[in-house]
């Protein structure tokens, strides 16, 4: 029994201790962001997506992801009569999305950060209910 319950005082502290560490260094990048500088690279993508694809922006949001490659968690949600936008966000990668419902057309801007910005991300990652399971997982 003492084998077995130093095994598992051993595993937990070593993924806590990891997990203490990102926290810690992602810290010192917000404290020290002045003098880092930050990598990003954007992409801009136009797609056509049918009408009956994308009633909804949760829709538009799903066939996005199932079809183009996408991955994060819906957020941001502006609905206008002839336009939707949101967001599609997952640490170190910020989708922005405007759909015009008039000719199907969504326009993609993806912002990928480098990574000490991701350490920022996860660091300032709040809650514990997300649509995006490594947040989850994180958090």
């Amino acid at each position: 029994m003492f084998r077995l319950m130093r095994n598992v005082h051993l595993i937990l502290g070593l993924v806590f201790f990891f997990y203490a560490l990102l926290f810690a260094l992602s810290s010192l990048v917000i404290i020290y962001r002045p003098w880092l500088k930050p990598t990003t690279e954007d992409k801009q993508l136009t797609v056509m997506v049918p009408a009956e694809r994308a009633q909804t922006p949760r829709a538009l949001a799903l066939e996005l992801m199932e079809n183009h490659g996408i991955k994060g968690e819906l957020r941001d949600i502006q609905e206008d009569s002839d336009e939707f936008r949101f967001a599609i966000v997952r640490p170190g990668t910020q989708v922005k999305v405007t759909y015009l419902r008039q000719n199907g057309k969504a326009k993609i801007q993806t912002r990928r950060e480098g990574f000490l910005n991701t350490l920022v991300s996860l660091h300032t990652n709040f809650g514990f209910r997300h649509d995006f399971t490594p947040s989850n997982g994180w958090s």
